[in-house]
Order: C-alpha cells, then structure tokens, then sequence
C-alpha cells in the first residue's frame, strides 16, 4: 500500500495557483453559454485551443507526448472524465445556477479521490486527513438546504447535475497517476490529454447539431472562450506537475480552493450576495483543507497513523 507523500512548499503554491485560476472557468462557463455558445461547442474549442497551444510549447521544447496505441488509449482514459464529460455537464447547468454555488461541488473531489485513492492503494488512512474531507463536505450540505442558500429551491435539482462532475474528476486524478506514461512531461501530457478530449467531443458536436465558430465581432461569450481556453491551457500542466510532485490526494484539495475562488469571482464579476449559509459553508471547506494538508504530520504525532 502506498504510503502519503511529503508536501513541499512549491507543491503547495501550484496548489493555490491552480485553485484561483479554475475558480474563474464558472464564471466563464456562465458567461459564454448565456451569450448563446453551444456546451459541447464550447468545451470542445477550448480544450482544442488548449491542447494546440500546450502542443506548440512541446515541440518548440523539443518533447512530444508518447503516440503508441498504448499511450493513446491512456490519454482517452484520463481526460474522457477528467475535461470531455464533466466540462459539458458544468456548460449545461451554468447558465442555471449562480457560479459561486456551482463552484460548492468540488468539495466532494477530495473526499472522493481519497476513497479511490485507498482502494487503489496509493494512500493510506489518516485519523485528520478523513476527518477534513468530511468537515469539508459539512460545509457543501449547508448549501443544500432548500430555500437558505439557494435563490429558488428548484435549482437543487440542477446542482445535484452539476455534483455529477466531482465523481468524474475524482477518477480522473487516480487515473492520471495509474496510466500516465511515466516518460512523458507535464505539458505534452497536457497537450495530449486536451487533444484527447477534442477529439472525443467532435462526434458528439455533429450529432447533437452544436457547431459553432467564432463570427463577427467579439462578444463577452467570445472572450470568456478565450479566457477559459488559457486558463486550462496553465491549469492542465499543474495538474500533472502537482500530482507528480505531492500525488492525488493532495492535489484533490486543491476543489476547496475553487470553490472559495469560484464563489469569490461570482461577487467580482457578478454581484452574487452570497448568503450566510454559503459563508458558514466557506469556514468549514477552509478548516477541512488544513486537516487534509496537515493531517498526515497531525497523525504521526498523535498515533493514529502508526503504518507511516
């Protein structure tokens, strides 16, 4: 079984560097889709604007991602959930629930990623690790309440939609790690993976009638297209580049961060008036994330994790 991994400092500033730039894609997601782009055409222009970019860097870098058959059916098993699935399921229900709100699901990744995580064997149990992920998912079931923090009780039903996600990305970060090519960088594993995803869509596009092209003068759906397809251009290098560094796990705290980003954009941008049962939510995700970073050090001091 695997043991927990020590953090580094570096590790822990990608960490927040990734959480507040993601925090920023649903507002994005909000913007473009309520401007009228198709989700599929959206999710797809993106992580194929990404993906050519990071390709771009690759090659002028003299590295490219691995193209036996082996590799690519890897690629098509982390980013099929980890951007195609859950980036068009948050594109269809963003325009139906504030983008703050939204942002609450990734509180349930880590929580998820640690349980695949064990069963896969590439951690172990934490007495204060679980007990964070846990006091981190109080704070997402204050949001749940009918008619206290949501503006019409009606959108549960649409944010229990858009929590299909977490599940997904929850996988995505234990595959990433089980079936990436260990060869291979950060940035052509990115590039590799968006592409993948790209790919995947285009079918999916022609069938359900979503194309769509940039036309005529930029509109904010346009630049919010742009916006997000560099935000996951950056966003998909640290995400291998952390997971390589600190492994899964600690990566998946980095969902507390986002959301707190994510409701943090939606106040900026939006105006949101989060209510104070989001706030309360907030304080509890924020006290999680120190017991899932610090927990493991916490537990060898106190016992609980004798097999460290």
């Amino acid at each position: 079984m695997g043991a927990a991994r020590a953090v580094d400092p570096l590790s822990t500033l990608l960490l927040f560097g990734a959480g507040l730039i993601y925090g920023l894609t649903f507002t994005c997601n909000k913007i473009a889709v309520s401007a009228g782009i198709p989700p599929v055409a959206y999710v797809f222009w993106q992580c194929l604007g990404a993906g050519l970019v990071l390709l771009a860097v690759s090659l002028a870098a003299v590295t490219r991602p691995g193209l036996s058959g082996r590799d690519i059916r890897r690629y098509f098993v982390i980013s099929v959930p980890a951007l195609a699935l859950p980036f068009t399921v948050l594109s269809f229900v963003a325009p139906k629930l504030p983008a703050g709100v939204l942002a609450m699901g990734q509180v349930l990744v880590p929580m998820l990623t640690y349980l695949f995580a064990i069963a896969a064997r590439l951690d172990r149990p934490h007495f204060l690790k679980v007990g964070g992920i846990l006091v981190g998912l109080a704070g997402v079931l204050l949001i749940l309440v009918p008619g206290a923090s949501l503006p019409a009780p009606d959108m549960v039903w649409w944010l229990l939609l858009g929590f299909s996600a977490p599940l997904l990305y929850a996988f995505s970060s234990i595959a990433a790690v089980l079936f990436r090519p260990p060869e291979t960088p950060s940035a052509p594993m990115a590039a590799a993976l968006l592409l993948a995803s790209a790919l995947f869509l285009l079918p999916l596009m022609a069938a359900t009638g979503s194309w769509w092209f940039f036309a005529g003068a930029m509109d904010d759906g346009d630049w919010a297209l742009l916006g997000v397809t560099a935000i996951n251009a950056l966003y998909w290098v640290l995400f291998f580049e952390i997971i390589r560094r600190a492994g899964p796990v600690f990566f998946s705290t980095f969902n507390y961060i986002v959301t707190l980003s994510g409701v943090l954009w939606g106040v900026v941008i939006f105006g949101d008036r989060p209510s104070a049962w989001i706030w309360g939510a907030l304080v509890l995700m924020l006290a999680g994330l120190f017991l899932v970073i610090a927990g493991p050090r916490l537990d060898r001091r106190t016992g609980y994790s004798k097999n460290e």
